[in-house]
């Protein structure tokens, strides 16, 4: 189903600004963490653009991973600390596989890490510490970089995996309700 048949333009919406990353000639780097002494953090400029972001809850059910390139799911968890990452590793982990599974049909799911990012105003983004939401329009991985990934998680395995279909799914949800602010700040000032 094209998403032009879904009629996206009535869908409810809010303005946003959304950065992307101006073209550049070397390869635009960011750190996420504490860069080499006399390194700043990202070497790239931003450039906003406003976009209208559409809530696709109405028509959620008619938007697939494999004709969209994303989904929109409703899943209530049985975590309640994301505070406590044993517990992530030990219930959610599994929630997660389980419903990957039941989204794409996949027979199989290596859930390898997770992010929890929470928006402190005034806080810069270190692994470490607090993740702040993604300030720009940006891509996990590349076309060299995902399969480069599936080998490094699973090498033995890896060649044989690659010959067949390998998917790298950013599963992501809100924790505390609905995003109300980051990473679309503007939208709600």
């Amino acid at each position: 189903m094209s998403l032009e048949s879904i009629a996206i333009d009535t869908l409810p919406s809010v303005e946003a600004e959304l950065n992307y990353t101006v073209p550049m000639a070397e390869k635009p780097r960011d750190y996420a963490y504490d860069p080499p002494p006399g390194v700043p953090h990202s070497n790239s400029t931003l450039e906003p653009h406003r976009f209208a972001i559409r809530d696709i809850r109405p028509v959620a059910s008619r938007i697939s991973l494999d004709s969209h390139g994303f989904g929109a799911v409703r899943h209530r968890s049985v975590l309640r600390d994301f505070q406590d990452e044993e517990e992530i590793r030990r219930t959610y982990y599994p929630e997660a596989e389980t419903l990957l599974k039941e989204v794409t049909g996949a027979n199989r799911v290596f859930i390898f890490d997770h992010t929890i990012r929470r928006h402190i105003p005034g806080t810069d983004d270190r692994r470490n510490l607090a993740r702040q939401p993604a300030r720009e329009v940006h891509v996990d991985q590349t076309v060299k970089s995902g399969p480069q990934r599936v080998r490094d998680l699973l090498p033995a395995e890896a060649e044989e995996l690659l010959r067949g279909r390998v998917q790298i799914i950013n599963l992501w949800r809100p924790i505390h309700g609905p995003v109300q602010d980051a990473p679309l700040q503007s939208a709600t000032r």
